[in-house]
């Protein structure tokens, strides 16, 4: 029995590797998603995820359940949410152990071909849905046991990175709030001064330099009024010094009033796309360099207004929505940050095709097969440019931002309605506030989406 050369072998696996390069990931579907965000249908958005589940490959697998997971969120499926985030979340755990067959098959073809475990930035925000989740299942505690994981994970996110290299997105300010929230809701005013406290420094020495995003007057006046109710002046004065705006508002606060937070999922998150440059060698071979990046979406609405009346009554009352979490902004700098490790393992990954490239030519014109030698250079040229691709899976279906309107009401039911505002402030369409009612004291959360 005759044994294939060892070009012919060559030429034989490399067919192979063009043949499973070129599968990528198919998600057409999220065009009829999109459709289902603009009509509000989120339990059809379910429907349509679970019908395309085989678009996803078995190394997608924590992309179908991440989308799943967030699309039941959006529909208030919270329990069913939480099933497939937990799912994701079990998976990314599980691959932070990498196999060298599958790291070896991305250093060779390109990282499309590996797992998919998500951006650390994807990986917090998994916990922080699951702890919105909990919360409007009425389970405080398991809440909290989320939103507190999320500091462990980045810490051991960034001990992965070398000194000097470690990664900008390294604490959350937003999740910090909501943990404020929870433990408000659990009637733990001093851990939710601690909280609110940590929220507060993080928005204005991290949050501030890196997305533009100050602390917000909403955190500010519940830091300033769980202060006060634990009678820290000194820190009460510090805070009322620094953020006199919000004092004034703070004196309209009484004590048995309940707490309203409206949770505003704003547009679509960023896209992550693939930039490249071609580069020309010296033996007129071309190669081609692709590395990713999330570019920002437009969207026209930028804020809401609520209106809320109490029913029975003439008592209006109104709140506004301050951006509390630029998830878009956090993606391009996080992504950024260790832009010059992706360019290097492609840089390395570009070379090696080469350089076999360049002996598979020279073996043939040894060997004295001219023809061959041409069969290989078209193909490596053609394997260089065409199939060295940048990892552009993301999870594609999460918000640009996260905003926060808050109030202060008396105990009753309400009614009212949600203007969503442009950049100029204007209104540009209203939707219905579903009935809710309060208790004295409580900690309630309304949430609401908008992609246009």
């Amino acid at each position: 029995m005759k044994i294939m050369d060892p070009n012919g072998r060559f030429l034989f696996i490399l067919f192979w590797l063009l043949l499973l390069s070129a599968c990528a990931p198919s998600f057409s579907h999220y065009v009829k998603l999109n459709e289902h965000f603009i009509n509000q249908d989120y339990e059809a958005a379910v429907l349509e995820q679970r019908h395309n589940k085989k678009n996803y490959a078995a190394r997608n697998r924590v992309l179908y359940y991440l989308d799943e997971g967030l699309l039941a969120h959006y529909a208030g499926f919270y329990e069913e949410s939480n099933a497939s985030l937990l799912k994701a979340e079990e998976i990314m755990a599980d691959l932070y152990t990498r196999s060298i067959r599958k790291e070896a098959a991305s250093f060779l073809i390109n990282d499309n071909m590996t797992d998919y475990r998500g951006e650390d930035f994807e990986a917090a925000l998994v916990n922080l849905f699951l702890a919105l989740n909990y919360t409007q299942l009425g389970q405080i505690d398991e809440a909290l046991v989320e939103a507190r994981k999320v500091d462990s994970k980045l810490n051991s996110f960034n001990l992965e990175y070398p000194i000097g290299k470690k990664n900008i997105y390294k604490e959350d300010a937003f999740i910090r709030y909501f943990m404020g929230i929870l433990y408000l809701a659990a009637g733990e005013i001093n851990d939710a001064f601690i909280s609110f406290r940590k929220a507060e420094q993080i928005y204005r020495n991290d949050y501030q330099p890196n997305y533009g995003i100050g602390p917000p007057p909403t955190l500010i006046d519940d830091l300033l009024w769980t202060a006060k109710k634990m009678n820290f002046n000194d820190e009460y004065d510090r805070y009322s010094k620094a953020y006199p705006k919000v004092v004034r508002r703070l004196k309209k606060r009484e004590p048995d009033e309940a707490q309203v937070y409206f949770i505003h999922y704003n547009g679509r998150g960023a896209e992550k796309v693939e930039r490249n440059f071609i580069a020309p060698m010296p033996d007129r071979y071309v190669v081609k360099l692709a590395y990713p990046e999330f570019v920002k979406r437009d969207f026209q609405v930028k804020g809401a207004r609520i209106s809320l009346n109490k029913i029975g009554s003439r008592k209006y009352y109104n709140i506004s929505s301050q951006v509390m979490e630029d998830i878009s902004a956090i993606a391009q700098l996080n992504l950024k940050n260790r832009m010059g490790r992706i360019i290097a393992k492609a840089v390395a990954r570009v070379t090696a095709k080469y350089l076999i490239a360049k002996e598979a030519e020279k073996k043939a014109l040894k060997d004295g097969d001219k023809n061959l030698a041409r069969i290989i250079r078209f193909t490596f040229q053609t394997y260089l440019v065409a199939f060295e691709n940048a990892d552009t899976r993301h999870w594609r279906l999460l918000p640009a931002m996260i905003q926060v309107g808050q109030g202060q009401l008396p105990s009753g039911r309400y009614e009212g309605s949600i203007q969503l505002t442009d950049q100029y402030g204007s209104v540009i369409a209203s939707r219905p506030v579903e009935p809710f009612s309060l208790a004295a004291g409580e900690t309630k959360l309304v949430i609401f989406l908008t992609v246009e």
